[in-house]
């Protein structure tokens, strides 16, 4: 088994060789490993390092480095370059890489870059970025293989050896009619073990599942997903096939989509990452601490409203944490659930409340028990029953309004477009802090008697 490339040695080596002002040595030892890992290792090292190795890589490999570099290296070496510089490599490259390199940069930038290549590669990216980065018209490859349907299956292969396709994807071949729209796909397989004279329309599957250009990656990722597809066609309106998306395309997508829900769920940036200096890290997690801050001034001042009780029940102080946390922790657990059912299709419009009906009664269930905990740590600890009670009871509401506010919330962002994973999290632990205060003090004002 092939295992994952540990760069760690080569990433000493090749800092040896700069320390020693060894550029050459550095890039030969960058320049013999693939691609995914160079590029792995040029992040690691400081900007005027990268650009020096990088300057020194043969174009075609430079381009294939360029491509798998972090982002904001990438923007940042691009940017370096001269557009001579820039133009060459991106000639080297896919139109899909190409446009995936270029989407982020200035349009001045952009054209200037399109106007040195190729008139039929240059219509292939400029096609590629006049579609929403997110979407399957900006992820797809448009050099596509299609075969016409009254190919007999001799045809077919002749005809490939004729045009010696490059296309990584050629294992799947796409037929279409006299109007170019899609009707079947063939493997590689079946066409070779076909009879000669056979006609691709007799041995074509039909069944074709496709998207189009405005389908958005993520369903793309699931289609390839369920579906176990290597390759999924991308149509116009007319069912005519404009591109492709390969699996190894969408595994990037699925790894850049988990990691955004799940920074977004914990307020950090997506392109925040252990090696950001404490500036820039401090810098891009303020904005989120401070739009925290106001709920947790709300549920200050939901208990400041009870000083009363509080100063005669001062054990109440006891359990107000126990009661927030667990409702939090509670909240988060269905806020996952949901956020993730939802990214995966497996929560779609008219289930919710088939969800939140789920969620209730589990939230009920756990309620029941860790009130029931509660209330005998009350009467054990504080030697107070009615106290075990209350704070049981707070337990209990605040792990309902949990499962509730973990399924409602994300939903109603969903509803009004807006992403569930950004501001969920931080609506659902308020919630939680705010029903848990609320519940136990409000409870232990209306038995205060029982209390003191």
């Amino acid at each position: 088994m092939t295992k994952i490339f540990d760069i760690r040695p080569v990433l000493d080596d090749v800092r040896a060789a700069l320390d020693q002002n060894d550029l050459d040595g550095a890039t030969s030892l960058i320049a013999a490993i693939h691609p995914a890992d160079a590029a792995a290792i040029l992040d690691e090292l400081e900007f005027q390092e990268l650009q020096d190795i990088f300057a020194r890589l043969a174009p075609e490999q430079g381009a294939d480095v360029l491509i798998e570099l972090d982002s904001d290296s990438q923007l940042e070496l691009t940017q370096s370059l001269t557009q001579t510089q820039f133009s060459d490599l991106i000639a080297q490259m896919e139109p899909d890489d190409a446009a995936d390199v270029l989407f982020d940069l200035e349009p001045a930038q952009i054209e200037a870059t399109l106007a040195a290549l190729d008139p039929e590669e240059s219509d292939d990216v400029r096609q590629l970025l006049s579609h929403a980065e997110e979407s399957a018209g900006g992820l797809m490859n448009s050099h596509v293989v299609t075969l016409r349907d009254r190919l007999t299956a001799q045809q077919a292969i002749d005809l490939l050896r004729q045009l010696r396709p490059e296309e990584e994807n050629v294992y799947y071949l796409f037929v279409v009619d006299a109007a170019e729209r899609l009707v079947g796909v063939i493997s590689l397989r079946s066409l070779v073990m076909a009879p000669a004279n056979a006609p691709l329309a007799s041995i074509m599957d039909t069944n074709v599942l496709t998207a189009t250009v405005e389908t958005d990656q993520e369903e793309c990722a699931r289609l390839l997903s369920r579906y176990d597809l290597l390759v999924l066609p991308i149509v116009d309106d007319e069912r005519r096939i404009v591109g492709v998306i390969n699996a190894d395309d969408i595994i990037d997508v699925i790894e850049e989509e988990a990691t955004e829900d799940m920074y977004r769920l914990a307020n950090l940036s997506e392109d925040e990452d252990v090696e950001d200096t404490l500036f820039r890290s401090s810098r891009r997690r303020l904005f989120w601490l401070f739009v925290n801050l106001p709920t947790a001034i709300l549920a200050a001042w939901v208990v400041s409203r009870f000083d009363g009780t509080v100063s005669r029940v001062t054990a109440l102080v006891s359990f107000m944490p126990i009661i927030a946390g667990m409702g939090g922790n509670a909240g988060i657990q269905t806020l996952t659930l949901i956020v993730r059912s939802m990214a995966l299709g497996e929560v779609a419009a008219g289930q919710g409340l088939r969800a939140l009906r789920r969620e209730m009664a589990i939230g009920a269930i756990n309620g029941i028990a860790f009130g029931s905990a509660i209330a005998v740590l009350g009467m054990i600890w504080k030697g107070n029953p009615m106290l075990g009670l209350v704070a049981g009871s707070a337990m209990l509401l605040n792990l309902i309004s949990a499962a509730v506010a973990g399924t409602v919330v994300p939903l109603t962002l969903k509803f009004f477009h807006i992403d569930p994973a950004l501001a969920s999290g931080v609506i659902v632990t308020t919630v939680t802090d705010v029903t848990g205060y609320a519940c136990l003090l409000g409870m232990a004002t209306l038995l205060i008697s029982y209390l003191v």
